[in-house]
């Protein structure tokens, strides 16, 4: 009976203590001095948006994007050895030679791609001398089991506007970020980070950017990173959604240049298939705020694993002559879109058993399995609107001059580079890699492994190669830095 009565007390204790955890803090709405005056390119000026963000020291005649999968540890031990062989990588442009990591303006990540990719943008160098020990080489996942069975992480069991992901997000915050919002993201300037998560109301990629907050009317600067990746990570039933908060009522109606723009331009072309019109409407969704009330965010890959959907909407929404004479600047010639894959792949072996029970197992093959499958689909879109992109900055750029920088005008090439687990060249290799668990913990053998392959793919591309060589008449190839 005392023990009994202890119990009670625990309990009950546990429960008064959780009552007074501090609720969620929404993102806030976009106070009237912020907008930006009636009629203008975009809703607000300045904020998180790429052309808001200081140039890195990279030169102008390239644009270089990185799109970082989904993946756990494996996707982010992967990139992290990316992010090395791009650190030691040098093209040579305007006359001097530059690392291309330096090169990079933007970086499209989910899931575990976010999680290095929030890393990188925040902590820059201490990338390569603290990643690994803050997150990589850490049990993430014993982490992951107190929030369900610790009693006091049971905010979430006791508190209807609190979710396990929420708690995610305080580990997320404590491992890697310590507090940064996307005011300091900006303050870092380029490369911008476009994490991306999944509107589960919508079934849309949703991007944490400031354009796609201007549509809800609301400030992105104060948005926590970790919330952005916990969103992005957010692994369907295992966790619950991130919400955002949808303030589209009190910008008046007001509606983007590129949106005003690729309207017109849809009603030109007539359509019904078009894809910006899909991109358009998909985003127009949330300017209704009696529709779209509130944003429910999970994992970025259950719309798109490769983080490549964000950049082709983008690429398809920025690709009107008017946007991009506003956003771009004629003297960019070379546009490169690197993809680093680390999805894993379903055990085919399951296909010779009579029955498949683990749950682990069945969650992995059907969020997964949709997710790779659609790659392939998604890889040729992506390659298809970058040389899309790329024939129409030919235009501008014909438009303006015919010759610019002492290159022809119309010199504009697209490059689509494609790393990961799917291009290692020994098959047993390969295979091992990709059934390694989507996981947050990896085997330190494991995380080695990876980080060497991701290393040596980069150093080793030959697409990178060309798209070094075709710089321009005074490229001479790579060179690396001794370790």
């Amino acid at each position: 009976m005392r023990y009994c009565r202890s119990l009670r007390s625990a309990i009950v204790g546990v429960t008064l203590a959780l009552a007074a955890c501090a609720p969620v803090a929404l993102n806030v709405p976009l106070a009237p001095e912020q907008l930006a005056p009636e009629g203008a390119r975009t809703i607000t000026e300045g904020g998180y948006r790429l052309a808001s963000l200081a140039a890195n020291d990279g030169s102008s005649e390239m644009i270089v994007i990185l799109a970082l999968s989904g993946g756990g540890a494996r996707s982010a031990a992967l990139s992290l050895g990316v992010f090395k062989g791009l650190r030691d990588t040098t093209v040579r442009s305007g006359g001097r030679d530059r690392r291309l990591l330096d090169e990079i303006d933007i970086i499209s990540s989910v899931s575990g791609g976010s999680m290095i990719a929030a890393y990188y943008g925040l902590h820059r160098e201490r990338l390569f001398t603290d990643f690994e020990s803050d997150f990589l080489r850490r049990d993430i996942n014993a982490e992951v089991y107190g929030i369900y069975l610790l009693p006091w992480n049971w905010q979430w069991l006791f508190d209807p506007n609190y979710g396990t992901n929420d708690a995610m997000q305080a580990i997320y915050d404590r491992r890697m970020y310590h507090g940064a919002t996307y005011a300091d993201l900006q303050r870092r300037g380029r490369p911008m980070l476009l994490v991306n998560a999944t509107d589960i109301s919508f079934g849309t990629a949703f991007t944490f950017s400031q354009d796609q907050f201007d549509v809800l009317c609301s400030d992105l600067s104060r948005m926590p990173v970790a919330r952005a990746v916990a969103a992005s990570a957010g692994v369907p039933v295992l966790f619950t959604p991130i919400t955002v908060a949808n303030h589209a009522d009190r910008c008046g109606g007001r509606r983007p240049a590129a949106l005003r723009e690729a309207e017109e331009g849809d009603r030109t072309n007539g359509d019904p298939l078009s894809r910006s019109r899909f991109v358009r409407t998909s985003i127009e969704q949330y300017m209704d705020g009696r529709r779209a009330r509130y944003a429910h965010l999970l994992d970025g890959g259950v719309s798109d694993n490769l983080a490549l959907r964000g950049v082709i909407n983008g690429l398809i929404i920025l690709g009107t002559p008017a946007t991009m004479r506003a956003r771009f600047s004629n003297r960019t010639r070379r546009v490169l879109l690197i993809s680093v894959d680390g999805a894993g792949q379903i055990d085919d072996s399951w296909a010779q058993r009579r029955t498949v029970t683990g749950l682990a197992q069945i969650l992995n093959a059907t969020t997964g399995t949709p997710m790779n499958q659609y790659n392939f689909e998604t890889e040729l879109l992506a390659r298809e609107e970058l040389s899309r992109f790329a024939r129409r900055l030919s235009e501008v750029r014909c438009a303006t001059a015919r010759t610019i920088d002492g290159h022809p005008c119309d010199d504009v090439r697209s490059y689509f580079v494609r790393l990961g687990l799917g291009q290692i060249v020994d098959a047993a290799q390969r295979r091992r890699l990709q059934l390694t668990p989507t996981t947050l913990t990896l085997p330190k053998e494991t995380i080695d492994e990876l980080i060497a392959v991701g290393e040596d793919q980069t150093r080793n591309s030959g697409d990178l190669a060309t798209f070094r060589r075709e710089l321009g008449p005074d490229a001479r190839g790579v060179r690396f830095r001794a370790n």
